[in-house]
């Protein structure tokens, strides 16, 4: 008997607020397609700004001209605070964008880095007026809970809970989320468990704080350098009753099952990049020796 295939997941992100740029661009790949892609930002309350990625080819497999690409291409030409000033800017509204796995290979590190990005293509302007939204509803199954620890071991009242997410053509978005109110620390940590399935909704956070190192040297004066440090959080503010890997009829090991294959994938590409780009280096000639 087939295996029943998995049915795709909820996965909603609404972003609302001021468009303050647009990288946006038409571009070609090496097979000679024309594709869409580069991310908005978009300013929402608490002064978060939030880039939301886009993608799209032009024509589909089958030779028809694609409706996103069709849909997010009006969307290039539209002014941001960056060409126009803050005043100007327009408000936008983004709906049924998602949250996606964008996780990659760390050679350094041997090993998957587990990321995350927000991909989105409806988009429309919205009224001056129009107050900042930056909402997610995410269903997944519960993998992990666990408590985040300072550098010194200590508790910091924080939690995260991450979720295996089921999207199109059965792709697992592997997403951690966020939650320090009491409320939910309570209700979390006493009703559920690993391998249950719940929705969960909150608040895409980003802050940006700067650091600023003075280095003194051997004399005159010191170089100041300044770095800038994002934050990004998926920060839970309701939850939905847990259900029972009987009840779901999705259980946590055929997704990570699949994640797997997926972190394999991300892997071989990543070492098959490596290689060919080690064999287009040419050695060493002794001709460019100077010593």
């Amino acid at each position: 008997m087939a295996k029943e295939e998995l049915k795709q997941m909820t996965n909603k992100v609404t972003i609302q607020g001021v468009l303050v740029d647009n990288h946006m661009s038409i571009k070609v790949d090496n097979k000679g397609r024309r594709y869409l892609s580069g991310a908005v930002e978009v300013k929402v309350d608490n002064d978060y700004i939030i880039p939301v990625d886009t993608f799209a080819y032009e024509l589909k497999s089958n030779g028809e001209k694609s409706a996103v690409y069709d849909r997010l291409v009006k969307v290039i030409d539209w002014p941001s605070a960056r060409t126009v000033g803050s005043s100007s800017a327009p408000r936008v509204t983004i709906t049924n964008a998602r949250i996606e796995d964008n996780s990659f290979y760390s050679e350094k590190d041997d090993r998957i880095i587990n990321n995350w990005r927000i991909g989105g293509a409806f988009f429309r302007t919205a009224a001056n007026d129009a107050k900042g939204i930056n909402e997610f509803e995410v269903e997944g199954i519960i993998s992990s809970i666990k408590e985040v620890l300072d550098k010194n071991g200590e508790s910091t009242n924080t939690y995260q809970i991450k979720l295996l997410n089921v999207g199109f053509g059965e792709k697992v978005n592997e997403i951690t989320f966020t939650y320090d109110d009491p409320e939910a620390i309570r209700y979390i940590n006493d009703n559920y468990n690993v391998g249950d399935k719940v929705t969960l909704c909150g608040q895409v956070v980003y802050t940006q704080t700067e650091r600023t190192v003075k280095k003194e040297l051997g004399f005159g004066e010191p170089v100041t350098e300044t770095y800038t440090n994002t934050v990004r959080l998926l920060k839970i503010t309701a939850g939905t009753e847990p259900m029972s890997p009987e009840e779901s009829g999705v259980t946590l090991k055929d997704l990570q099952t699949i994640l797997v294959k997926q972190n394999n994938i991300i892997k071989e590409k990543a070492e098959a990049k490596s290689q060919a780009g080690a064999a287009k280096t040419p050695a060493a000639s002794v001709n460019n020796l100077l010593f």
